[in-house]
Parts: C-alpha cells; sequence; structure tokens
C-alpha cells in the first residue's frame, strides 16, 4: 500500500571546475524530515546597507550530499515508486531545477560508467527482473518520458523531437 503521496527531496550538486563554492548544511537531526540551510553572503558595497538575507533552509525528506551516488539515490527514490507500481499503482518521478543543476545526471545517468546510470536505467532494469521472476501473470508496460521546457512539451521517446502544448502530449 502507498505510504504518502508526494517526497520531496534534493540533491548537492558537486562542483564544477570554475564554480564558487557555496556554503550550505544539512540538519538530519529533525527526524522525519531534513533541512538543507543555504547560506548566500551579501554583498559588501562601499558604504551601502544591505539587508538582504543571508540564510534559507528549506525541508525535505532526504537530502543527498555532493558524495551520494547513483545506486543510493535510486534505492531512496526510485526503488520505493517502482514497487508500488509493481503492485498496481502509478507512480511518477518529477525531477525539478535550475538549468545544469544536475536533474540529467540524476534521472538518466551519466555515459561514462555503468555505475552512473540514473534514475531511469535502473528503474526499468528493476521492473523487468522483478516481471522476469513471475510467469503467472501477463503483464503490459507503458513508459512516457516528458520533458516541459518553457510551457511546451516534448515526448522524450518520440523520434520526431517536436514541441507539443501540454493538453496534447500522451
Amino acid at each position: 500500500m502507498v505510504k504518502e503521496t508526494i517526497r520531496v527531496y534534493a540533491r548537492v550538486k558537486p562542483l564544477g571546475r570554475r564554480q564558487q563554492a557555496g556554503i550550505y548544511s544539512v540538519d538530519d537531526d529533525e527526524k522525519p524530515l531534513s533541512s538543507l540551510e543555504i547560506i548566500v553572503p551579501r554583498d559588501l558595497a562601499d558604504g551601502f546597507i544591505n539587508n538582504k538575507r543571508e540564510s534559507y533552509r528549506f525541508k525535505f525528506q532526504k537530502i543527498f550530499d555532493q558524495e551520494a551516488k547513483q545506486d543510493v539515490v535510486f534505492d531512496s527514490i526510485a526503488k520505493p515508486v517502482a514497487e508500488c507500481v509493481l503492485a498496481g499503482y502509478n507512480g511518477t518521478i518529477f525531477a525539478y531545477g535550475q538549468t545544469g543543476s544536475g536533474k540529467t545526471f540524476t534521472i538518466t545517468g551519466g555515459a561514462e560508467r555503468y555505475s552512473d546510470r540514473g534514475i531511469i536505467p535502473r528503474t526499468l532494469s528493476y521492473i523487468f527482473d522483478q516481471l522476469q521472476k513471475d510467469s503467472s501473470k501477463v503483464y503490459t508496460t507503458h513508459v512516457s518520458y516528458l520533458e516541459i521546457y518553457n510551457e511546451c512539451g516534448y515526448d522524450l521517446l518520440d523520434p520526431r523531437h517536436e514541441a507539443s502544448r501540454l493538453e496534447d502530449l500522451p
């Protein structure tokens, strides 16, 4: 049975070569939620008063730090969804964030190493492994892989790669 309808996770992206280090801290003591605090230092402009907020705190079910591996992310996020799907429920994993924040790597993975496989290939492997173990039933599977960008929808499994209105997507 599904325990919760929506769960929200955060993954802190490792720094690139030219990126300045951000200041953040993770507090896992607040069960059942973890807290992510991001510190944005004030610009100390010459003589101007800057009352901009310096600290932002957000709560998530779980926060994956910069060292988190793809298998850990899969086990925590996608595997429970896949198990609910196998029990007959619909499941959705929705990645949200600004451009360059690491959504594609988390969802599809990297091409360099097998261990860098993302949520989609790991989930498909897991589901088909589970289906193969049960020969007493016949299964039908449907997969959607959609991108929403600038209020247009893209079916990423459609080789035409054409933009559609959101309501026209399958």
